[in-house]
């Protein structure tokens, strides 16, 4: 029997640091609409067939890094109403995790991530786009702060990432959604403001 749950897929897509994962995060804990959440991140590619020392080489900012491949599948599984099991990456080893996490399928599926919309494929499986809107001077001082802080890197290592992958993927690959978009908020809003849009537009 075919499902009648009609889901819309909304990607939610700005720099690194931007705020999209606190934007969202609270969407979920704070709205009554039926919501669910893929983060592209977790889709980063398996690297066992790497040393840690060659994945850390690697340009996660790139989409080449992204198995949109299992996304793009994932995806139309959930528009056809079935949940899916998303894989989790473990980023402090730069690597897939054994785990899985299930997302149900709901009337709103979230992509959030930097690289939700670089594939073509995945672009065209999206109903609405919302772009975070930061500066990347604020962006890089989170992006700092959650590295050091979670995933046990050093500012300088930090600030390369940023430098020679983060900002110039970002003006390449997201960036050029902004004028897009179906919605831009800003993500140095205090946070209820954001989250009080957001709810708003949803519910149109």
């Amino acid at each position: 029997m075919e499902s009648r749950l009609k889901t819309q897929i909304i990607a939610v897509v700005g720099a690194s640091g931007s705020g999209k994962s606190t934007v969202v995060a609270q969407l979920i804990a704070d709205s009554e609409l039926p919501i669910s959440v893929v983060q592209v991140d977790h889709y980063y590619r398996e690297l066992s067939h790497l040393t840690l020392d060659e994945r850390d080489r690697v340009n996660f900012d790139h989409p080449d890094a992204i198995e949109f491949e299992r996304l793009c599948e994932d995806l139309k599984t959930l528009r056809r109403g079935e949940s899916i099991r998303a894989p989790i990456y473990d980023f402090t080893v730069h690597n897939r995790s054994r785990d899985t996490q299930r997302v149900e399928a709901t009337d709103f599926v979230i992509v959030e991530g930097i690289l939700a919309l670089a594939d073509s494929e995945a672009a065209a499986l999206v109903d609405k786009v919302v772009f975070i809107d930061t500066s990347l001077a604020i962006c890089l001082a989170r992006r700092i702060a959650r590295d050091v802080s979670d995933r046990g890197r050093s500012e300088e290592s930090v600030r390369d990432f940023w430098e020679t992958r983060a900002a110039p993927m970002f003006s390449e690959y997201v960036a050029p959604w902004k004028a897009k978009a179906d919605l831009v908020v800003s993500g140095e809003d205090d946070p209820s403001v954001t989250h009080n849009q957001l709810t708003s537009w949803l519910r149109k």
